[in-house]
C-alpha cells in the first residue's frame, strides 16, 4: 500500500519560526519529504469492500458532509 504523508503542520511551524528569526532545531530538512511528481492512486480491494459495507449500513460521508454544509435539498 502506498501512503503519502505531507508534513504541512511541521512545515508551517518551520516557516513561522523562520519569520520570527528563530532557529528550527530537531526537524531537519522536511521539504525533502514533499513530492515532486503526482502519485497514481493504488487500488485497495479491502478498502473498497469496507466502503461498500459502510454504504450498505447507511453510512454516506458525502451526504453527511453536504448536510453539515446545509447544501442538501430534500424533496
Amino acid at each position: 500500500m502506498n501512503w503519502q504523508f505531507t508534513p504541512y503542520a511541521a512545515l508551517m511551524l518551520l516557516t513561522l519560526r523562520a519569520h520570527h528569526g528563530l532557529e528550527n532545531p530537531g526537524f531537519g530538512n522536511l521539504t525533502s519529504l514533499l513530492l515532486t511528481q503526482p502519485v497514481a492512486p493504488q487500488k485497495d480491494d479491502v478498502l473498497e469492500q469496507l466502503v461498500a459495507k459502510l454504504h450498505e449500513q447507511g453510512f454516506d460521508e458525502l451526504l453527511q458532509h453536504r448536510e453539515s454544509l446545509g447544501t442538501v435539498v430534500r424533496s
